[in-house]
């Protein structure tokens, strides 16, 4: 009970001091979650050095930050859940090829980094610049940092610039859930590796094929026109059992070895759009409504899910640091992640400014990184050095997002300027729609002047 009580206070003091660190984000021209990153990263360093670690273990025992964990991560899972709702793409936007043409420019390119890195770090043979464990595991477990992308922090850079319904937003996150369950099964591989056994990963693999079966079923379930019926009569009722679902998807899914982040997804993901095929509601309907009023609870708590995160981040000292393997890590990573996600997008058929915002999305790794890394630090495969040169990497392309982002909004602005091939197209002429056979449109009237190919007109306005 003492805990619980300590544990609102100190949750009454995350909410609080969370805001002024968005503030001086937004002031650095930076996402406002990266300040809330940076805060849970420095809290406990600068409590410890102007109170004692004393101090900070009696404000701060492990059950209040079990109790700050598990709200921040309720937070997570309600805001996921609208996430996921909104990251399924619209009909006809993307078909499986180009869907798979996305995931591979996403994914295999940070593989092979990771692998490259392993190799080189294995063949300078740095003394203490690698872990105890085997070289398999270190394989495994650099490949899979390379390969991931922060679904969390992804999102709310683009709730922050307004970019959730945009092409580039929904696919983002739609490949962004997809690298993240991936890459945490090789991470649980790694780990098997380190720890002499394969169960974890037999786990894993049974929780993901179980979720997605759960899904399928849920999704069935709330295309019933009596779910939209009652989902119309008691709204606030209608949240809660959706916002009650999404959190024990999210707690099911972490304790059973997975992210949470997979669990919470899902859920968004299995509930219909209104106006889709078996509903008969049309635009704002009574379920999509359900979904908004979760994902603004959540989104009040998400910042205690990045805080008490970092609060959990230990960056040891740089015993084995070498400028020379962050400044590799560093290229290999956003090379592998901006340009992987280019080209996979291109092949997708996107237009080249979308595909480069692409690149920039998926180029976002925050806590989902770290938390990856401090897994392979704790089991031995990573060294305190190469550590933290691969946190400061994740911190690095992080912050890069927004400026990044901030560029291609200026030659959109810019291109934006030239006037119009066709005066009289319609605004969404350029929308994006691969690997999808058009039907042509119907023949002008003899007297009126020829069309233009639609190809002229994407070039004048790729997104």
């Amino acid at each position: 009970m003492a805990d619980a009580v300590q544990a609102l206070a100190v949750l009454a003091v995350v909410l609080a001091v969370a805001w002024p660190a968005r503030r001086a984000a937004t002031l650095a021209r930076q996402p406002a979650v990266i300040g809330e990153i940076t805060l849970g990263l420095v809290a406990v360093p600068a409590l410890t050095a102007a109170a004692g670690p004393g101090l900070v273990g009696t404000l701060l025992p492990s059950g209040v930050t079990g109790h700050l964990h598990t709200v921040g991560l309720a937070g997570l899972a309600l805001y996921l859940t609208g996430v996921g709702h909104g990251a399924r793409p619209r009909r006809g936007e993307v078909s499986p090829r180009s869907y798979g043409r996305l995931l591979a420019g996403s994914l295999l390119p940070g593989l092979v980094a990771g692998v490259l890195l392993a190799v080189w770090v294995v063949r300078r043979g740095v003394p203490g610049e690698r872990g105890t464990a085997p070289t398999t595991a270190l394989v495994l477990l650099l490949a899979a940092a390379f390969a991931v992308t922060a679904v969390p922090v992804l999102a709310r850079i683009l709730t922050d610039r307004s970019l959730t319904d945009t092409t580039e937003g929904r696919l983002s996150v739609l490949v962004a859930v997809s690298i993240d369950a991936l890459t945490w099964l090789v991470l649980t591989a790694a780990l098997a590796v380190a720890a002499g056994g394969g169960g974890r990963l037999v786990r894993a693999l049974a929780v993901i094929a179980g979720g997605a079966v759960a899904a399928v079923l849920l999704r069935h379930l709330l295309r019933r026109e009596s779910v939209g019926r009652l989902s119309a009569r008691w709204p606030t009722a209608a949240a809660a059992v959706l916002g009650a679902v999404a959190i024990a998807a999210a707690l099911a899914t972490e304790r059973a070895g997975l992210t949470a982040i997979f669990g919470a997804v899902l859920v968004g993901l299995a509930v219909p759009r209104d106006g889709e095929p078996g509903t008969r509601d049309g635009g704002r309907g009574p379920r999509d409504r359900a979904v908004r009023s979760v994902e603004r609870c959540g989104l009040l708590l998400v910042p205690v899910f990045f805080v008490t995160t970092g609060l959990q981040v230990s960056v040891d000292g740089p015993d084995g640091f070498s400028w020379t393997t962050f400044g590799l890590v560093l290229l290999l990573a956003t090379a592998a992640k901006v340009g992987g996600g280019y080209a996979g997008a291109r092949a997708a058929r996107l237009p080249a400014r979308t595909a480069l915002r692409f690149g920039v999305l998926m180029n976002t790794r925050g806590l989902t990184e770290i938390a990856v890394l401090q897994a392979g630090l704790s089991a031995g495969i990573l060294s305190p050095g190469l550590f933290l040169a691969l946190v400061l990497m994740a911190l690095v392309t992080t912050a890069a997002t927004g400026p990044l982002l901030s560029v291609t909004d200026r030659g959109r602005l810019t291109a934006g300027a030239r006037p119009r091939v066709a005066a009289t197209a319609p605004a969404r002429t350029a929308t994006w729609a691969p690997l999808r056979p058009a039907a042509r449109p119907p023949a002008h009237p003899a007297a009126g002047p020829p069309s233009r190919p639609a190809s002229e007109e994407l070039s004048h306005d790729e997104d």
